[in-house]
């Protein structure tokens, strides 16, 4: 019998590669709104207890992805340059590296933080915090948010100048490997 080669990534496996993507981009514009100091108490509260759930998700979502990445299959490997793989792989490796750190940092700098604010998932449920306050803890992992975040940013801009150079220039179906799309 034989086997037949997945062209294309699970479709598990694309929906939660584009579900991450938006919360991503939407937890970046929500960081512009919690850091309004015009917005009232109230209203900035709720900002960052959403920033703090979406955060949450996006780690669930992530370990989930890394879970499900060794047990289905991927699809059969692109006829690529050997350095191409390598620097594919090495951002990869370093997005789900950020996408763990910053939910991690996040829980931390919040459970460190001087003035104790508890973390609420979506209104459903407290998250417990793992530490107590420790002010040197809280600027240590609100220095390593952001810079983690930087390096996401960064990553993020290498991923989607391959995404064009694959598209556009080589064209070579790459991205339909991520989409829904037959063909």
């Amino acid at each position: 019998m034989r086997t037949v080669q997945r062209l294309r990534w699970h479709p598990a496996l694309v929906i939660l590669h584009w579900s991450t993507a938006l919360l991503v981009v939407g937890q970046y514009g929500l960081s512009r709104f919690m850091r309004d100091e015009s917005r009232d108490l109230l209203s900035r509260f709720a900002l960052y207890q959403w920033h703090k759930s979406i955060g949450l998700t996006v780690a669930g979502l992530v370990l989930l992805r890394l879970v499900l990445r060794l047990l289905l299959p991927a699809p059969a490997p692109m006829d690529h340059a050997e350095w191409q793989r390598l620097a594919a792989r090495a951002v990869h490796i370093g997005l789900y590296g950020c996408l763990i750190a910053l939910p991690v940092s996040g829980l931390l700098m919040a459970a460190a933080a001087p003035i104790q604010i508890p973390t609420v998932y979506f209104g459903w449920f407290g998250v417990p915090h793992p530490i107590g306050p420790d002010r040197r803890v809280y600027e240590l992992m609100l220095r390593l948010h952001e810079l983690v975040f930087d390096l996401l940013s960064l990553l993020v801009l290498l991923h989607l100048a391959a995404i064009v150079t694959h598209q556009f220039v080589w064209r070579d179906g790459l991205l339909r490997r991520m989409w829904f799309a037959r063909g």
